[in-house]
């Protein structure tokens, strides 16, 4: 084997030299047609920590953000066993071995081939048999002068880091639906108890009816009409107990676990521990996987219409094939029967009914699209940010009005049932205050989910918590908790670490 490196070792080097090594297309988010402001308009106004005392330094993420233990474990058990989330973590598999395959054209093609046959023929009449046994290794290197098979390498690169940040993506959205469905299971068990406990006592107020019915004292009316308003609390508790099954069970396939209904829910919603700082920087927005994905996207097309431009160019190519031939299986590693070919060839399209320009417009196309997709999520990712933390002041205030409204209802509530029974007020005014009560108390429970739902939703439009990002090459802790989550056991390509500050952040 001694002939066959001599006689590559030539061109091997010069096409090592020649192709390089790919790199995944630079970041281009200057050039991205969504301009940043340099505040939200939005923002919030100065106050102090919401309900509860300022989160300790040593505690990060936004799930801690919340007084609730319990969803810390929640989450991290969601992130181990959601199924959803290991199908996205195999599609990162997916893309990476798409892109190994991507970059094998830039290496030799070697195979190994072995043969062997036997023929008779006859000449003149005199029959003849022969053997042959052949043992050879063949090789085929595309040069890359123009670096085509280059951008295509760096595509395929830019795929990945795509595909790395749709993941990083499902996960934070993950964090945030078990979130949400944590908060929506505790709320549909406090409506369960609002409504029992409602129930309970408009039976006990018409208990109370009947038996100044039966005394002579009220009319039949009035027992009637809060017959009816038991009957219909009744039926509230009925469709609540539907919501708290439901939200029970889907609360558990979001962990990975089977529908039982095995779940323990806390009795009541976690207070917001941190209060949303003034000012927040909008270049926090560069971190969300999404607009990660469509800017990969975008340096991903850019690539490939670099690689249909280049495919118009003249191809080179090195073949070179060497072994053994003989017809004797003995001689088959006797260098006296060694045979080499080494040959080089160029190939120039010509002619191909159109289909290389086509290639080129068709990348075009898609490079257009992607910068348009990235103006759009932009855009949304935009809007998402301003209408979450416009809706964190709307919010704090109707939980404080709702607040002074079950308070008030249910002083009105006992008054009214005092003069009822006190004979200065009709049974109408009871019935009236006993429905504005539990209309009120429904609200505020309604009122603080959604408050709560509305920071899970600010925290992901932001794509984390409200800290900057730290300077380039510094580690970033993920936002679903203080310990570091780590990635799917994927075997990634090197150079597939997201470059800057928009794309190092670990989701």
């Amino acid at each position: 084997m001694k002939l066959l490196r001599w006689q590559f070792g030539a061109p091997v080097g010069l096409a090592l030299i020649l192709a390089g090594c790919a790199e995944p297309p630079a970041s281009r988010v200057e050039e991205m047609p969504a301009n940043y402001p340099a505040n939200w308009t939005a923002d919030a106004a100065p106050g102090e920590t919401i309900e509860g005392a300022t989160l300790p330094e040593a505690q990060k993420g936004w799930v801690n953000d919340f007084d609730s233990p319990e969803l810390s474990v929640l989450v991290e058990e969601a992130v181990a066993h959601n199924y959803n989330l290991q199908a996205t973590a195999a599609s990162l598999g997916i893309a990476s071995a798409e892109a190994t395959i991507a970059g094998a054209d830039a290496y030799p093609q070697i195979n190994g081939e072995f043969g062997g046959g036997r023929q008779k023929q006859s000449v003149f009449g005199t029959p003849s048999t022969f053997n042959s046994v052949a043992l050879n290794v063949g090789a085929t290197w595309e040069i890359d002068v123009w670096g085509r098979l280059r951008d295509r390498q760096s595509a395929a690169l830019a795929d990945v880091q795509a595909q790395l940040a749709t993941y990083r993506g499902a996960r934070l959205s993950l964090a945030a639906r078990t979130a949400t469905a944590w908060f929506r299971a505790i709320e549909a068990r406090q409506q369960l108890e609002l409504a029992t406990s409602t129930y309970e006592s408009f039976n006990t107020a018409t208990n109370a009816i009947r038996n100044r019915y039966e005394r002579g004292v009220s009319p039949a009316l009035d027992l009637r009409l809060s017959l009816a308003q038991t009957s219909a609390a009744q039926a509230a508790m009925d469709l609540r107990g539907r919501d708290y099954d439901a939200a029970v069970r889907e609360l558990e396939v979001l962990l990975g676990r089977y529908p039982a209904k095995e779940l323990e829910v806390a009795a009541t919603l976690p207070s917001i521990t941190r209060a949303v700082p003034v000012g927040l920087p909008s270049e926090l927005l560069e971190r969300r996987p999404d607009l990660i994905v469509a800017e990969r996207q975008l340096a991903a097309s850019g690539k490939r219409v670099s690689e249909a431009r280049k495919s118009m160019l003249p191809r080179i190519a090195l073949t070179g094939e060497y072994g053994y031939s003989s017809d004797s299986l003995s001689n088959l590693l006797d260098s006296s029967f060694s045979v080499w070919t080494l040959a080089g060839n160029a190939l120039q399209p010509i002619f191909q009914g159109m289909r290389l320009s086509a290639a080129v417009d068709r990348a075009k196309a898609v490079a257009q699209q992607s910068l348009a997709n990235y103006g759009q999520t932009a855009l949304d990712a935009f809007a998402e940010v301003e209408i979450a933390l416009a809706s964190e002041e709307f919010l704090d205030a109707r939980v404080a009005n709702l607040d002074e409204s079950a308070t008030q209802s249910i002083a009105a509530e006992d008054a009214a049932w005092e003069q009822y029974s006190r004979g200065l007020t009709d049974i109408i005014t009871v019935l009236e205050s006993q429905r504005r009560t539990f209309e009120s108390r429904t609200a505020l429970i309604s009122a603080r989910t959604n408050r709560l739902v509305n920071r899970v939703n600010l925290y992901l439009s932001l794509g984390g918590d409200f800290d900057e990002l730290p300077p380039e090459g510094v580690e970033v802790k993920s936002p679903l908790g203080p310990e570091e989550i780590s990635l799917p056991e994927t075997t990634l390509p090197d150079k597939v670490a997201l470059q800057d500050k928009a794309t190092t952040e670990e989701i």
